[in-house]
């Protein structure tokens, strides 16, 4: 009897391991069927643990949460409603969120507080009171550039004409110029995140320097913790500018050692460090600036998006193919660019 009470016990979720530790107590968490058990879409009785790459997915959603706890200097089992609904409105005022993505983060709270079995919960009490007074970021859809908007951004790159006459052995003038000027070509006729950019490696590029689309082998385990390993295309301009840019970065000195050291292709500085994505965006966000381009998303994702329209739009590729160059876990992910446009400006995005 005494056996079959220890088999039926319920375990108590501790508290104060989420207190103490909350990204660990839910990285722990969110590998076990616990966590898939408080889905909605219960299919089964015994759910199995979801996998390695969707775990991983969580723990970066989770881990910006508890960057922002930290922050608010609150207990995680403390949380309330109001917290919550802060929380999503700062993403919303940083551009990183629309409604899904809202609904996403809360919902993955909601299973947490569910899971430790606190009520009321939160997360669930966040959700009604965001809707009811209208806090939740409404979806402007997916933004993207016309074939005019194309041309005018790639007439305000930085310019990739070396200012003066170099020195042998010295780093050519103004260098980062034409980096900043092949990164953002490479984000626009390649797809690539802002993270896989800069964390491209030289031995990712590959044929780079026949009259064809540059192909790039992405490898996510350096660049982003959502990437998948993908290959995709630099076409048109892009493969032009990131071909100009390449002669560049492989020079070497007179004896034979490579001007700049490092292995990324957009370097930092001459060490090879790699580049910041708010040095990124900055670029970006001064090349749209100066081609007059009103858009509510100034930056990398913007960028990316419209790589994704013009494949299916104007190259004839199938979402299958967008999902494989974007490095896209499902082929509906590719859904959202079929209808990608130009929207009216209402705030910068924060890459």
């Amino acid at each position: 009897m005494a056996a079959a009470n220890a088999k039926n016990e319920v375990h108590m979720p501790d508290l104060k391991t989420w207190d103490d530790d909350p990204l660990a107590a839910f990285t722990a968490f969110v590998t076990e069927r616990a966590f898939a058990s408080t889905s909605r879409r219960l299919g089964e009785a015994e759910p199995e643990a979801i996998s390695t790459k969707s775990a991983e997915v969580y723990i970066f959603m989770f881990r910006k949460f508890v960057t922002w706890l930290a922050g608010q200097n609150r207990r995680f089992s403390q949380v309330e409603e109001r917290d919550l609904v802060r929380f999503i409105s700062q993403l919303r005022r940083r551009g990183e969120q629309n409604s899904a993505i809202t609904e996403r983060y809360l919902r993955l709270l909601e299973r947490c507080y569910s899971h430790l079995q606190i009520t009321p919960n939160p997360a669930t009490s966040a959700t009604k009171l965001a809707t009811d007074n209208h806090y939740l970021a409404q979806n402007v859809g997916t933004e993207a550039l016309d074939a005019a908007q194309v041309d005018a951004f790639v007439a305000a790159l930085p310019s990739r004409e070396p200012p003066g006459t170099n020195r042998a052995g010295r780093l050519p003038k103004a260098w980062k110029r034409r980096r900043d000027h092949a990164v953002q070509a490479t984000l626009l006729f390649g797809g690539l995140k802002v993270a896989e950019a800069i964390g491209l490696h030289l031995s990712e590029v590959e044929e780079s320097f026949s009259p064809l689309p540059i192909r790039l082998k992405i490898n996510p385990e350096d660049k982003h913790a959502t990437s998948y390993e993908h290959e995709t295309i630099v076409h048109g301009y892009g493969a032009d500018a990131l071909r100009y840019w390449l002669i560049e970065r492989l020079a070497e000195d007179g004896k034979g050692q490579r001007l700049f050291k490092g292995d990324l292709v957009f370097p930092g500085d001459k060490e090879g460090k790699p580049m910041s994505k708010v040095t990124l965006w900055r670029q970006a966000k001064e090349t749209f600036t100066r081609a007059g381009i009103d858009v509510n998303r100034s930056g990398g994702r913007t960028l990316r998006n419209t790589f994704a329209a013009q494949q299916l739009k104007e190259h004839g590729r199938t979402k299958n193919d967008v999902k494989g160059y974007l490095g896209l876990a499902l082929e509906r992910s590719a859904d959202i660019y079929e209808t990608a446009k130009p929207r009216k400006k209402k705030s910068d995005e924060a890459l």
